[in-house]
């Protein structure tokens, strides 16, 4: 296991003017033209500062991974995956719900994240044009990798990831290859057909896959925080399927392509005729990452005792809590220790806590559908507990149960848990907010294996699809229970043609959830629209059944009720060493079980409270949570100390309803009967389109100032 650099490698810079970058819009990159080749690359040393500075670029500016539009836009707006608070007409909901109401485009939160990539793609520019004409490099066997040759790799990367984020989020986008030092560069720019630059992309990603070295082979600057062979195969992988998938055009496309859904202003959804030769490059690529990369998936857990633990996916998680860089890690954006972090605040288990508490504020901006924690997953999936919790943290080393009010921290539904302030390993950084330094992952292997056994399965070679996806349904079962045959090899066996596909669909949602893949998924396989459907479809069935039998059976068995029943207990009285509990390793009929199921979760309770602080240290039991209790089994409860607590019957509102205001209310059930899209895509801010001097405009029903 390779140990992560607890400082952030970018600050390294030494030439502030080089990494310094505006936020007013793109064109503000005139001090680049003023670092020629002469002047970067004096040396390798030299070289390598000046993609440092690239790094922090894309880890301060371009909102891709944490903050910005990941947290608006990419983490969101899925069959599975929502935000806390109510459905807004203006500001980030707006984007997650198909725009409810067309937005003005001063309302849309994520406009610096477009001008902070494209400043990033300016410095690539800049960079790789310095490269180009510099005389070491020229000279370079282009073949093999060598130091100054990984360099420049690493720039034509960084600037194909950015364009791949510009073309899923916002389609069709400016393209530009070359630096641009003055506005004046930019008149008379134009939107360039998404297909258009993803394949260039992918062209000078595979020119230049063969100048890069592999992952861990030696050096800070080939591991999983700077971008490497593997990273380029997985990442032409996904341009290609993309470039192979369903997008939204505009209204008056007319290029070829198979087209499923159709609006006069939203525009349609279309798939190219040739999109099977994407499918088959990206299976090329794959292969290479899975068969020939040094990333390996995790499928041990080594903590001790085995019982307790036994969950190798949550110990991928783990590792970053750990400081720790997973084996299956192609590339994590680096964060430093005691800077802005967003997980586990935004992205893992939510708090009540205040800036400094035990733990503090964590807001939880993933959210899960009941429908997906409670329908999606086999109830001995390894991989659900580590997702979805139900329970919050207090911020005084108390836990207690999350509810499905629309809000934030203890409010706003089920919430991710792959990360918990909890489980930090440096605890100095777990009581003040937005300081944990947790990498936010980019690229892991597993997300690889079922990429690759999606393009076996579309291709018709079926059997090559089934060993890829075993790998990771093996791992999300414990080997040694009696169904584990039935859960994994059997599941699969009894699987062929489109059930084959959608398995795999389906593994990718329990595997991914909150890591900012579904909903692309749904995008670029045409059927996002038809699971925004099935979702409103199954959240109304559930809402009827609340509100008429006080519960709803899923097709798994599980059973949401209106009322749960829960008891605060406190860790003396608990039975129990530690309350920050993991694997449940007790049966049904043990006193333990109401303590330990689900999994991983209860509270970390050795904080230091030099503060003064009071810590309560409770665990909270919980009874009926997947089932239906009767009157007499309540009565039991209430004597022993439970109380009734509000479960279901707080998603009898309009804020979980199908309707304008509840979700996808851009997006109605009437639209998708209509065989209209859903209207996904972000809309181009008005400063570039006031730039282009009249030759640039949003489609997509979308304003232009």
């Amino acid at each position: 296991m390779t140990e992560r650099i607890k400082y952030r490698l970018f600050t390294l810079m030494l030439v502030a003017s080089f990494v310094a970058a505006s936020c007013d819009n793109y064109l503000d990159v005139a001090s680049d033209s003023k670092f020629d080749s002469e002047f970067v690359f004096q040396s390798e040393y030299e070289a390598d500062k000046a993609i440092l500075g690239l790094y922090q670029l894309f880890y301060e500016y371009t909102g891709v991974h944490s903050h910005g539009l990941f947290y608006d836009a990419i983490a969101v707006g899925s069959d599975i995956e929502l935000g806390p608070e109510a459905p807004s007409f203006g500001g980030r909901y707006n984007i997650e719900n198909c725009y409810a109401q067309p937005p003005q485009l001063s309302d849309v939160p994520t406009v610096y994240g477009w001008d902070g990539i494209y400043q990033t793609i300016n410095r690539c520019n800049v960079i790789i044009d310095a490269f180009e004409n510099n005389k070491s490099f020229i000279e370079a066997d282009k073949n093999q990798p060598s130091e100054i040759t990984h360099l420049y790799a690493e720039a034509v990367a960084m600037r194909a990831c950015l364009y791949y984020e510009l073309t899923r989020n916002w389609g069709d986008v400016i393209y530009n290859t070359r630096p641009i030092a003055t506005k004046e560069d930019y008149v008379g720019a134009i939107v360039n057909d998404r297909n258009l630059i993803q394949e260039k992309e992918i062209a000078h990603l595979m020119e230049v896959e063969p100048m890069m070295f592999q992952l861990n082979s030696g050096g800070h600057s080939k591991s999983a925080i700077r971008m490497t062979k593997e990273f380029v195969h997985g990442l032409i992988a996904r341009l290609a399927l993309i470039r192979g998938g369903f997008a939204l055009r505009p209204a008056d496309y007319s290029g070829d392509g198979e087209i499923i859904q159709s609006h006069p202003q939203w525009g349609k959804m279309v798939r190219r005729t040739d999109y099977l030769e994407y499918y088959k490059l990206a299976n090329t690529y794959l292969k290479k990452l899975v068969y020939e990369g040094n990333a390996t998936l995790v499928t041990s857990d080594p903590r001790m005792p085995a019982e307790k633990y036994n969950n190798p996916f949550q110990w991928v998680f783990q590792n970053g809590m750990d400081y720790q860089i997973s084996s299956e890690s192609i590339f994590e954006v680096s964060h430093k220790t005691g800077e802005f972090t967003e997980r586990p605040y935004a992205f893992g288990r939510p708090s009540d806590g205040g800036y400094y508490a035990y733990p503090p504020k964590a807001y939880g901006q993933v959210r899960f559908y009941p429908t997906f924690y409670y329908g999606m997953f086999h109830p001995k999936d390894l991989r659900r507990d580590v997702t979805v919790t139900v329970t919050a943290l207090g911020g005084a080393a108390n836990e207690k149960m999350l509810t499905f009010k629309k809000g934030n921290k203890s409010n706003g539904g089920l919430a991710l848990n792959k990360w918990d302030y909890s489980r930090l390993i440096d605890k100095q950084y777990a009581f003040i907010q937005r300081q944990t330094g947790i990498n936010a992952p980019y690229m892991r292997l597993d997300d690889m294996i079922l990429l690759l056994a999606e393009t076996y399965a579309v291709l018709g070679d079926e059997g090559s699809a089934k060993i890829e996806l075993l790998k990771i349904r093996e791992r999300a079962f414990n080997p040694n229970d009696p169904d584990f045959a039935n859960l994994t090899v059997n599941y699969i066996n009894s699987k062929s043609g489109d059930e084959l596909v959608e398995a795999i669909q389906n593994e990718r949602a329990l595997e991914l959830a909150g890591e900012g893949q579904r909903r692309y998924d749904l995008v670029r396989w045409g059927i996002l629209g038809d699971k925004i459907y099935k979702l409103q479809s199954e959240m109304t069935a559930l809402i009827n059944a609340l509100q008429s039998e006080g519960h709803y059976r899923f097709e798994n068995g599980n059973i949401l009720s209106t009322y749960i029943y829960t008891k605060e207990i406190k860790k003396e009285e608990s039975g129990l060493d530690n309350i920050l509990t993991s694997t449940c390793m007790v049966g049904k009929n043990d006193p333990l079980y109401p303590l330990l199921y689900p999994g991983w979760r209860g509270t970390f309770t050795d904080y230091n409270t030099s503060s003064g602080t009071k810590l309560l240290n409770i665990i909270v039991g919980i009874e009926g949570l997947f089932e239906s209790l009767n009157d007499s089994e309540k009565t039991d409860l209430i004597e022993a100390g439970y109380k009734q607590t509000n479960w279901g019957i707080d998603l009898i509102n309009e804020a979980w309803g199908a309707n304008v205001k509840g979700i996808f209310g851009g997006y109605l059930p009437s639209d998708y009967l209509s065989n209209y899209p859903p209207r996904y895509l972000i809309p181009i801010p008005a400063t570039t389109i006031t730039y282009s001097g009249g030759n640039i405009s949003n489609s997509y029903g979308f304003p232009n100032e």
